[in-house]
């Protein structure tokens, strides 16, 4: 069996706090998984349970406090900053604003090209007609590339985005809530563009969001954050049809129904959500589950495998071997 593109263990991203009892807030909080070369892992949760902030970690815009990050067998957390900086052709982000992560004082060659200037790629020749390829498989003609972003519209600055991720040939690219910030009707149209290109050039994808039918849509695994935390990861079809952990239950009850004949219990969470820079003891997510237990108070739970079959892991006390019960 082939060894995955990306291996994450154990990662952790804190911030220290200034003027504060508690030393840090633990935005990225002990967490690992694994993507396979041609994958699309989803990775959904509220908003400030560490999503962004692990993504931008994994591409090392953030340096990690503690963990591995192997690319193609390599941990690249431990690397030089020189060394890091010739790797990130090989690992791109798209940002969730597309007018935002574009420089409004470059017209869109530029921005495009850009990065292979950056990493040295190619001749002038080999880099202009790089661009070109790239701006046509995102949709762009060569006489919008003579433009400035200012005068296109998010659907349009978004491709801009994509093509600027993609000209470099990498071999991973953080989709940091890339549609979010579209209409619904562009939405679409991005990520049907964003599918054909993974097809064509055999893109890995860690697809950040918290839109859950997006992420169905468009994803082949998906992993569930609470605070800082991954509590649930499985295939799409499993995730959806077999949700184990409360928070993802709750999660997925909040969809609209597909079948309004159909009954479907809706999972209302007590409470808010618990300061990061302060998490529960135990289980991070005991003070709002409808299951808790004593035990999940006192003693955190680990990610473990409850499916061979289904490649299914979960992080939840109520399925430990001495702990089964059905919800």
């Amino acid at each position: 069996m082939a060894s995955p593109l990306l291996e994450v263990k154990h990662l952790k991203k804190y911030f220290p706090l200034k003027g504060s009892k508690v030393d840090y807030l633990k935005a990225v909080d002990d967490v690992s998984f694994t993507v396979n070369e041609g994958e699309v892992l989803g990775i959904v949760g509220e908003s400030g349970c560490g999503k962004s902030t692990m993504g931008k970690t994994l591409i090392q815009l953030l340096t990690p406090t503690d963990g591995e990050i192997l690319l193609n067998g390599e941990n690249i957390a431990t690397l030089s900053h020189k060394k890091v900086r010739q790797k990130r052709r090989d690992m791109q982000i798209i940002f969730q604003d597309p007018f935002a992560s574009l420089n409004p004082r470059m017209k869109v060659f530029k921005i495009i090209e850009e990065p292979l200037v950056n990493f040295g790629i190619g001749t002038k020749e080999e880099r202009k007609q790089r661009v070109y390829e790239v701006a046509a498989q995102v949709g762009l003609t060569q006489k919008q590339l003579e433009r400035y972003p200012h005068e296109f519209s998010g659907g349009q600055r978004q491709r801009i985005g994509i093509a600027r991720a993609l000209v470099t040939n990498p071999k991973l690219i953080v989709a940091d809530e890339p549609v979010s910030a579209l209409d619904v009707s562009i939405q679409s149209q991005v990520l049907n563009i964003m599918k054909d290109l993974k097809k064509e050039m055999n893109l890995t994808y860690i697809f950040i969001s918290h839109d859950l039918s997006v992420v169905h849509h468009f994803c082949d695994r998906i992993g569930v954050m609470y605070l800082g935390k991954i509590v649930e990861v499985a295939d799409k079809h499993e995730l959806f049809n077999n949700p184990k952990h409360p928070y993802t239950k709750a999660l997925l009850s909040a969809l609209p129904k597909s079948h309004p004949s159909k009954e479907k219990e809706r999972i209302v969470l007590r409470g808010d959500v618990p300061n990061p820079a302060n998490p529960p003891s135990g289980c991070t997510f005991h003070t709002r589950c409808p299951n808790c237990m004593e035990i999940c108070k006192v003693t955190p739970p680990t990610l473990k495998s409850i499916s061979e079959k289904h490649d299914h892991d979960v992080s939840c006390l109520l399925y430990e071997e001495k702990m089964e019960r059905k919800l």
